[in-house]
């Protein structure tokens, strides 16, 4: 489990969703976006899921948490930073 820490903001989550944070805040900084994510958290003080939004620069500490291991239906989370970042990728036309 992770301890993130970003906009006076702390949480738990677990280890893919941070991992996953951690890469798409780093390509959209990277890329000069600014972007959002709803990241889901282990415990919740406000609800399943905290939002982040993240500028070029953003300062995101992520840790180890003592919290014992806990499952989080995070396919859903991890497909869509994934498809949001391939789709910054430069396209290319195709020619004959």
């Amino acid at each position: 489990m992770k301890f993130i820490r970003c906009q006076g903001k702390s949480f738990v989550t677990t280890d893919d969703v941070a991992q996953a944070v951690a890469n798409f805040a780093a390509a959209a900084s990277r890329r000069g976006r600014v972007v959002i994510i709803d990241v889901p958290v282990v415990i919740d003080h406000d609800g399943p899921v905290v939002q982040l939004v993240l500028s070029p620069g953003e300062a995101l500490e992520i840790s180890d948490s003592a919290t014992p291991h806990q499952e989080l239906d995070t396919t859903p989370l991890i497909r869509s930073l994934t498809e949001r970042r391939l789709a910054w990728r430069p396209h290319t036309a195709e020619t004959d």
